[in-house]
């Protein structure tokens, strides 16, 4: 698990998990480490839709449409499909910038 903040700087990274653990068990353990991951007051971090909606965390509408493909040819019809293609396209960015970074590092 790894957080990114606005800047799309690393602010919190989790290694160890195994592939096969859900989203929200990493975030859990994540939030009860001792120097763990911490939301400053009044902001949030995007995640996907396995971390669910918590207080400083804001996932995609479900039921709505998401992936960026999904988009193709196909214009917003309301305000929930407009932020998730914003929320969908801002993750993209991190977790590419998240690869580019394993890559080069």
């Amino acid at each position: 698990m790894a957080a990114v903040d606005f800047d799309l700087r690393f602010t919190y990274v989790l290694a160890g998990s195994e592939g096969t653990t859900h989203d929200a068990v990493v975030l859990r353990d994540a939030l009860e480490r001792e120097n763990g991951l911490h939301v400053p007051q009044g902001k949030f971090y995007l995640v996907d839709a396995g971390y669910g909606a918590k207080q400083g965390f804001l996932p995609p509408f479900r039921a709505v449409r998401y992936h960026l493909k999904e988009w193709e040819n196909n214009p917003v019809q309301n305000e929930k499909e407009l932020f998730n293609l914003r929320h969908s396209s801002r993750l993209i960015g991190q977790v590419n910038m998240f690869l580019d970074a394993h890559i080069l590092g």
